[in-house]
């Protein structure tokens, strides 16, 4: 796999922006063996961040980071501990990327080679465009799940610059859970184009689930508030972090 990459200049497209929060070690292995077996090709064009949301066991003491020297991987930690913290990894990511697109991803969700090929190549011809692209999850190990051949409502391929032109994530959901998705797309509507792909598949695995409590009604109400009002926040990144790797 590779095809046209090969000719290409080694120049980063795309960045894959993943926050880590308590979830057991074999599921964040699972995704750096997975950005690690991604052919020459494919990774020339690929930069990683990996962004541990303040975590009990960070992820500096979970991984051998001399076993990762062959992708261009950076990680960072939040250093407060904030109650559901998603806007905010996912702006900090945003923040951090150095390339025309960043790639949102969730722990539960991984990308094979064959979506990683895909991704590069979406990037590639479309970056004079607001295009997002969503893709469809496929559950290798339950076919009857619920979530089996369902859109993620997160996972995205995304311009860096059409992400802050929509404004980012809300972060005054942060200390409660929910409704990140929706107040994000309800911002960008109008903004970009959002595409939803069928395959190739994203991989969705149930262990990689953070066990938290999911109570959404607050976030609900901030969500009802904001698309009446239209006051979203722009008070981005209310938090310290440092760079760990």
């Amino acid at each position: 796999m590779g095809g046209f990459l090969k000719d290409m200049p080694n120049n980063k497209l795309v960045t894959f922006v993943l926050s880590y929060y308590n979830q057991p070690k074999n599921v964040l292995i699972r995704h750096l063996s997975l950005w690690n077996n991604y052919s020459s090709a494919i990774k020339n064009h690929l930069s990683f961040i990996l962004i541990d949301d303040c975590s009990k066991i960070p992820v500096s003491e979970l991984i051998d980071l001399n076993t990762h020297e062959n992708i261009d991987l950076s990680i960072y930690s939040v250093k407060d501990d904030l109650f559901c913290n998603i806007s905010g990894t996912r702006n900090l990511g945003a923040f951090l990327c150095n390339s025309p697109y960043l790639f949102i991803l969730d722990m539960d969700t991984c990308v094979n080679s064959k979506l990683a090929y895909t991704v590069v190549s979406l990037a590639k011809f479309n970056s004079d465009k607001r295009n997002v692209f969503k893709f469809t999850r496929i559950v290798p190990s339950d076919k009857k799940h619920k979530k089996h051949k369902k859109p993620h409502p997160a996972v995205c391929l995304i311009r860096k610059s059409d992400y802050w032109n929509i404004g980012g994530c809300e972060e005054d959901l942060v200390g409660n859970y929910g409704y990140t998705d929706p107040c994000f797309w309800q911002r960008a509507k109008g903004k970009v184009k959002v595409h939803t792909f069928k395959k190739p598949y994203l991989l969705y695995y149930p262990d990689g689930e953070c066990n938290i409590k999911r109570d959404g009604s607050r976030n609900k109400r901030i969500f009802k508030e904001r698309c009446k009002k239209n006051n979203w926040s722009n008070d981005c990144l209310r938090f310290n972090w440092k760079k760990m790797y």
